[in-house]
């Protein structure tokens, strides 16, 4: 289930997007984000986050692609982070 805050979409497994969150606020259910350096909206100097861990969104969702958005280099990095824990094997 969305709730309406932008995803970033990395990759694609299947009928799925692999996605990380992007949101304005520093805690998500208890869970720390991620402070960005820059928010990834053109135009907007809100402080934003992305969330900790992916996820996972059916394509069937309906959604549109955000124009313009991206993340600064030092964003990428922390962006990057996130997905290559993701991809370590669990022991």
């Amino acid at each position: 289930s969305l709730t309406g805050h932008p995803q970033y979409v990395y990759g694609e497994d299947g009928k799925d997007y692999l996605v990380i969150g992007i949101t304005s606020t520093a805690e998500t259910n208890g869970v720390k984000n991620i402070a960005l350096d820059n928010n990834p909206q053109p135009g907007n100097k809100k402080q934003s986050y992305i969330r900790p861990q992916t996820s996972r969104v059916s394509k069937g969702v309906r959604n549109a692609k955000l124009k313009g958005w991206k993340f600064s280099a030092a964003d990428k990095s922390k962006v990057n982070t996130i997905i290559n824990q993701k991809k370590k094997p669990h022991k």
